[in-house]
């Protein structure tokens, strides 16, 4: 049976939730530890759930992890999407991609090709300095 806890933060601005959880999962040693807001969205309240019981050392590492995980900026939501992007979203980037290989190959002075792993990696890049 999941355990519960309550947590409370002076915070003004949203962690970034995959962070937090992460920070959290590695704090408790608990794979299944996890803070959302209540009510979600962004609030002074969180809720932890976790399948063992929370110790006093379970509870003030998560408080430090909500109190101090980056927040979520536009920028870093945009990298999340790009680590997310469906199936039909990477196969034409990398349609895209693989036409500018053949592009590139055909210079007269030829050009390596850009792999997915490099083309993937810039839009992430990109995405992380936007506004």
């Amino acid at each position: 049976m999941p355990a519960y806890a309550t947590f409370t933060t002076t915070r003004t601005t949203t962690p970034d939730q995959a962070a937090l959880n992460a920070a959290v999962r590695a704090a408790t040693g608990d794979v299944t530890a996890t803070l959302y807001a209540v009510p979600p969205g962004g609030s002074a309240t969180w809720r932890g759930k976790k399948t063992n019981a929370w110790s006093a050392g379970d509870l003030a590492a998560a408080q430090t992890a909500l109190d101090t995980t980056a927040a979520l900026t536009p920028q870093l939501s945009a990298q999340r999407t790009v680590d997310s992007f469906p199936i039909e979203t990477r196969a034409l980037v990398l349609a895209i991609i693989d036409q500018l290989n053949v592009i590139r190959a055909a210079l007269p002075v030829p050009l390596a090709a850009i792999t997915p792993a490099q083309a993937i990696a810039a839009i992430r890049t990109k995405a992380g300095t936007l506004s």
